[in-house]
């Protein structure tokens, strides 16, 4: 009904947490409840911070009570482990409604899709559970997954997923932000790790909702950029085997939609362009900024400027491009 719980109510609430017991805890009944609450379509992130906030939530779940309150030393993270697991189910949640469309659009796109949902947002739940052990807390929460996803009625095979994607929920962005995605064997290497589309998907979106979740402003669209550059590069490994010829393949798609684009171009010129980059540019970059770069470009050849520069402010990325058309000479990039 969508209705909050009174301050009275959550102060009894606090003073009977006595009776949330290894009894209950063990209970299959308290325990679907739990998993309902967890999952449900209406809110969950307000019932779960009320639960937290009157101590039923580390009660019941106990693992979870070592991170209440717990600090994140670092210059990203503006709230405690559990107000942001809290926040992120919040977020995730956000995603399903539509909330979020414009913001995270990838992201929302999939949500709706999974086959897992239930899979998901324990794995959220979860992903910072080991945190504060002085240990890897992804290893750690995995652990505590295994443990967890039983009591809570999961089948062997969905808590199997479930810590796959606490231990590993660290790879999608360690790999989008630091290290190469133009590089075939970083797709590689990230393919390997994660063997399925689904298992894909279920990466992303915990992802995008764990980023989302750690503070104001640390999200932005330059980083959404990157995560669905390698989520395609990736996708099109798991869905149908591609080599490097599909690699191919896709080059020659963006050289000919540029082709397109380029109505009051010569062929000639046209060909002479297209001619023109490494495979990792044609797969960076969308059609339209192809076509800006190709005029910023021609522009620069027929006024015979030896050096041209361009910027511009892409506010959804945040981030200021700027664009450089030089001989290229050792070194070049240092003296820039």
């Amino acid at each position: 009904h969508e209705l909050d719980v009174h301050p009275h109510a959550l102060r009894l609430i606090t003073r009977s947490l006595t009776r949330i017991d290894a009894r209950l805890r063990a209970n299959p009944l308290a325990n679907r409840y739990f998993l309902e609450i967890l999952t449900s379509r209406k809110d969950p992130g307000t019932t779960l911070r009320r639960m937290n906030e009157a101590g039923v939530l580390g009660r019941f779940i106990l693992d979870f009570g070592r991170v209440v309150a717990q600090m994140q030393h670092d210059m990203y993270h503006v709230y405690t482990v559990d107000e942001h697991t809290v926040f992120a189910i919040g977020i995730l949640s956000g995603m399903e409604s539509g909330e979020f469309t414009e913001e995270l659009p990838l992201a929302t796109k999939i949500v709706g899709d999974l086959l897992s949902r239930e899979v998901l947002y324990l794995a959220l739940f979860l992903h910072d559970i080991g945190k504060g052990r002085g240990g890897n807390h992804s290893i750690i929460g995995a652990q505590i997954a295994r443990k967890l996803g039983p009591r809570l009625g999961l089948s062997f095979e969905d808590t199997e997923t479930v810590a796959w994607l606490v231990e590993h929920h660290l790879l999608f962005s360690n790999t989008a932000f630091k290290r190469d995605i133009g590089d075939p064997r970083t797709v590689q290497d990230f393919v390997e790790v994660v063997q399925s589309l689904e298992r894909l998907r279920l990466l992303l979106v915990l992802t995008v909702a764990d980023i989302r979740a750690v503070g104001p402003r640390v999200w932005n669209g330059w980083k959404g950029q990157l995560m669905r550059a390698l989520y395609d590069e990736a996708a099109a490994e798991l869905s149908a085997g591609r080599t490097r010829l599909d690699r191919k393949e896709r080059v020659k798609a963006a050289k000919d939609a540029l082709r397109a684009a380029l109505t009051d171009w010569p062929e000639d010129k046209k060909e002479t362009h297209v001619g023109r980059g490494y495979p990792s540019y044609w797969l960076s970059f969308d059609t339209d900024s192809h076509a800006r770069h190709a005029n910023f470009i021609r522009y620069a050849d027929e006024e015979q400027r030896t050096f041209a520069f361009d910027a511009r402010v892409d506010h959804f990325r945040a981030v200021t491009e700027i664009t450089i058309y030089c001989p290229d000479h050792h070194g070049l990039f240092a003296g820039i």
